[in-house]
């Protein structure tokens, strides 16, 4: 009641000042600008959308756009499209991300595909939670850096409820706070053309090589096809006699150890040698050339004998509250070398090497903020006479919805044999991770999985890797799955061919010299010639991935929420949608939001928010938006700017008061993040003269910009309580 007088109160006193607050909206002037603002943005050599593409015309449709608001985009196309993922992630990038400005040391904004699994939130934590600032101590990959409260909270909230409408609700809610306060700006979620050779069936796209338990080739439809011409003597040959399958990759590879995985070539291919607890898969497997009900998607026990048993809460060593879940393991599993699989062999991968920060592994910062550690039953070690390698317990720092997809990850969370490494963690640079063979020529690596590594052709990563089948594949024991056994069927060699130019890995597509491609990129028509093509499967699919523009807070200008809203609404969202993305082969692409996209469900609800809105092509908004931020550091027409908003979040309320509260006396700019876990940093290198003032906790209570917070900033606070910029019901 009192907080209730207290806000009437406050909002009686506002309404005093609206004539002071129309008399100071009438005057309004257009900021001045002594120069454009200018943002670098890096370019891949790849012209096309994906996880190293360069997006080329869709910048060239915003560079007209954004210079009409007095944004002076300039383009930048770096070394080879691996330059681009260097930048943002690579050794040497300091806490907190690289610095704003000119490559090849610097950005300003990039665009990447950032892929969204279908059955979870898998590879969001690292890169959205505050915990997870790159080379931090906690080794995440936040590369913006964007450090949000309320984020954080809606994010955590969303993973750790486990009843259907709090999750929902909670999912609604942090959608929205991106779309409020953007780390990025997702353009939009693609549907594409999936097309592989009609004699490859039982394989679906987004489980990838994660689940081949159904593929296999159909030697009758290889036949059929050709005696009707429609295959050559050679692809007859490999298909038929030899049943080898050859998948045209558009990236090249660097590592053969799954637990430094660094490209999506390398995930794949791993997938079929290395193994994790669970696994990507469909239930019902879908029929060849039916579209997937999203909902569909799921993550089963693999290496596990079932999902996580929950053994409760306990105090943990260092008195803190934990949660504990035991992990039964399927017994008789060999590795290639004919060695058992065991618990260690999990204790080791987990403790020993993804949860080393010093050894920079793939998947630590998707693991670090949700396992404490990997524990054997009862504590026991092995050898010891209690040790059982049958089970092995996880602790959590609390219950986590998507646990069995984050022990699914197959980005770098397969399991290792701590037998063949001494129980000593591999480096990114030792000879397994760099070295298919050996001195001798024998192949180094022990495989869990259907395949094992066979050959590799010149120049190694930027040629060919092949794989053979792996007879020791627990997937083969009917003792183990049950019958029947797991495929693949009729598949005895895998090949991974790099082709990186995508018409041409179209052009090998077409003529079944490669039975599957990644990114073939080709006009909307060129993709409907296949869809009733009898040489060809081929069906639209929802495809789980963002393609954002990526901002870097280290720029202060991009730091500021409502430069952000300004550029998200410079898009020229229509054009992009009609004449660009057709080019590529996408068609009816869905407006962009979050890290959420529209094919993601829990428990058969659908978490995409439905009902919020998107941004949009809008120049008039777009100027407003960036005039707020003109205004907030103008120190003569400050009260055009968002006087009163001390928190940039576009509405001047309570939150506001508090930060000025704290900061009366101090210059701005000067608040200490209070709400982030002290173990996780000391402080944070922005500005850089130190401190812990963060890019995007764009906090400012001097709202007349005399660099003092003062009483009369109060008084501006007050006169525009209530008050929404850059106008009412903006976001």
């Amino acid at each position: 009641m009192l907080q209730s007088k207290f806000n009437s109160a406050l909002i009686s006193i506002a309404l005093a000042f609206t004539l002071l607050i129309s008399a100071l909206a009438a005057s309004y002037v257009v900021p001045a600008r002594a120069q454009p603002i200018t943002l670098n943005a890096v370019l891949s050599p790849d012209p096309f959308w994906g996880y190293y593409g360069g997006y080329w015309d869709m910048w060239y449709s915003m560079q007209p756009e954004f210079a009409k608001i007095g944004i002076d985009l300039q383009l930048h196309f770096v070394g080879d499209m691996y330059d681009v993922w260097e930048l943002m992630w690579g050794p040497g990038v300091p806490e907190g991300g690289q610095e704003g400005g000119y490559p090849p040391h610097g950005w300003d904004t990039i665009m990447m595909e950032w892929w969204i699994q279908p059955q979870g939130m898998l590879w969001n934590d690292g890169i959205i939670l505050s915990k997870n600032l790159i080379n931090g101590p906690l080794s995440g990959y936040n590369p913006f850096p964007y450090l949000s409260r309320a984020s954080d909270e809606f994010y955590w909230g969303m993973q750790t409820s486990f009843d259907i409408g709090t999750r929902k609700a909670y999912a609604d809610a942090w959608q929205v706070e991106l779309m409020h306060n953007p780390p990025v700006v997702n353009v939009y979620y693609p549907n594409i053309y999936n097309i592989r050779g009609a004699y490859f069936e039982g394989f679906d796209t987004y489980v990838w090589e994660q689940d081949i338990r159904n593929a296999r080739i159909n030697l009758i439809t290889v036949q059929n096809l050709y005696d009707d011409g429609k295959l050559s003597p050679t692809a007859y040959t490999r298909l038929h006699d030899e049943k080898t399958i050859i998948y045209a990759a558009s990236e090249a590879w660097w590592s053969y150890l799954n637990l430094y995985c660094d490209s999506y070539t390398e995930e794949e291919f791993q997938s079929l040698v290395f193994q994790t607890l669970y696994r990507m898969s469909i239930d019902p497997w879908p029929v060849d050339g039916v579209p997937v009900n999203p909902a569909d998607y799921n993550v089963i026990p693999w290496l596990a004998a079932s999902d996580p048993i929950d053994i409760g809460w306990f105090t943990d060593w260092d008195d803190e509250q934990a949660f504990r879940v035991r992990i039964p393991l399927r017994e008789g599993i060999k590795w290639s070398d004919g060695h058992l699989l065991d618990a260690e062999d999990i204790v080791f991968t987990y403790n020993d090497c993804t949860l080393d920060t010093s050894l920079g592994a793939s998947a630590t910062g998707d693991f670090l903020p949700i396992v404490k550690r990997a524990e054997y039953i009862g504590n026991f070690t092995p050898g010891s006479p209690s040790y059982d390698g049958t089970q092995l317990d996880l602790i959590l720092y609390e219950p986590y919805v998507d646990l069995t997809l984050i022990l699914a990850n197959d980005w770098g969370l397969s399991i290792l044999p701590s037998h063949y490494f001494g129980g000593v963690a591999p480096l990114f640079t030792s000879v397994p991770n760099k070295n298919l063979q050996g001195p001798n020529g024998a192949i180094l690596l022990p495989s869990l999985g259907p395949y094992k590594y066979l050959d590799e052709g010149t120049p190694v990563g930027y040629s060919w890797i092949s794989f053979e089948k792996n007879p020791f594949f627990f997937g083969y024991n009917t003792s183990i799955v049950g019958s029947p056994i797991w495929g693949p069927y009729d598949i005895d060699k895998w090949i991974f061919e790099y082709v990186p130019e995508a018409s041409a890995r179209l052009d090998k597509l077409q003529l079944h010299e490669v039975d599957y491609a990644e990114y073939p990129t080709a006009p909307v028509e060129v993709f409907e010639g296949f869809m009733d093509n009898p040489e060809f499967i081929a069906k639209i699919d929802m495809y789980p991935a963002s393609n954002p523009l990526w901002f870097n807070f280290n720029n202060p200008a991009l730091s500021n929420r409502y430069m952000r809203l300004a550029l998200a609404h410079a898009i020229p969202y229509p054009d992009i949608f009609k004449d660009v993305l057709p080019s590529w082969g996408i068609m009816n692409p869905i407006p962009g939001g979050s890290f959420i996209h529209p094919w993601q469900y829990y428990g058969g609800v659908q978490l995409w928010n439905s009902e919020m809105d998107r941004y949009t092509f809008d120049l008039t908004k777009a100027q407003q938006y960036l005039d707020m931020y003109l205004y907030s550091t103008d120190p003569v027409n400050y009260a055009l700017g968002p006087v009163g908003d001390a928190d940039f979040d576009g509405s001047v309320d309570l939150d506001d008061l508090l930060y000025w509260l704290d900061e009366f006396g101090n210059a701005p700019y000067t608040r200490q993040i209070d709400w982030l876990d002290p173990d996780w940093y000391t402080s944070y290198p922005w500005p850089k003269s130190g401190g812990t003032v963060a890019p995007g906790n764009d906090i400012d209570p001097d709202f007349n910009n005399n660099n003092l917070v003062g009483a009369e900033d109060y008084g501006l606070w007050l006169a525009n309580f209530g008050k929404e910029y850059p106008y009412d019901g903006a976001w």
